[in-house]
C-alpha cells in the first residue's frame, strides 16, 4: 500500500494502514478532533491533513504506511494560551523539536531558527514545526490533545 494513495478521510488511511495501539491511538486522536470541532482537511501537496483554527494551520497530520507504520501529529505553533497541568507542561518542554543547524526542509526553516517562550521557559533554535509527535502512547496522546486545545 502506498503512502500516496488519495484517501479522502484520514480515518480511512488509519484503518487501512495502521494496526494495534498505533491505529487505536490515531483513531482516538481523530475522534478528539471531531469532538472539538476540528475538521481534518486533505493537503494533497504535503500528503497529509491540515487542522485549522482561526484561519491558520495549527496541526498537520500524516500517516506513513510504507516500511514503518507511523502516525504523526505535527504542531505548527507553540503560542499556547492558558496554564497547563504540570505533567502537560513537562511534556511540552521535553518534546520541543530543535533545529540547531537548520534542516533545510523549507525556505522558512533556512531563514529562521526560532526563539520561543513556552509556558515560562525560554527555548532557542526550535524548528518552525516546534512539535513532531510520532506514534504516541495513550498517556502522551492525552497531553498532546491538551496542547492542541491550547492552540485553538
Amino acid at each position: 500500500m502506498s503512502d500516496h494513495k488519495d484517501y479522502l478521510k484520514i480515518e480511512e488511511q488509519i484503518k487501512n494502514g495502521l494496526s494495534g495501539d498505533v491505529q487505536k491511538n490515531a483513531l482516538d486522536f481523530t475522534a478528539f478532533l471531531q469532538a472539538n470541532n476540528f475538521t481534518p482537511e486533505l493537503n494533497r501537496e504535503h500528503g497529509g491533513w491540515n487542522i485549522r483554527s482561526n484561519g491558520r494551520v495549527i496541526v498537520f497530520l500524516k500517516v506513513w504506511i510504507s516500511r514503518e507504520k507511523v502516525f504523526a501529529i505535527i504542531l505548527n505553533a507553540c503560542n499556547f494560551s492558558g496554564d497547563p497541568a504540570d505533567d502537560v507542561r513537562e511534556f511540552a518542554w521535553s518534546r520541543v523539536t530543535f533545529c540547531p543547524k537548520g534542516c533545510g526542509r523549507s525556505e522558512i526553516c533556512k531563514l529562521s531558527r526560532k526563539r520561543a517562550t513556552i509556558f515560562g521557559k525560554d527555548f532557542e533554535h526550535i524548528c518552525t514545526a516546534p512539535y513532531e509527535f510520532f506514534n504516541l502512547n495513550a498517556d502522551e496522546l492525552k497531553k498532546a490533545q491538551q496542547l492542541v486545545l491550547m492552540l485553538k
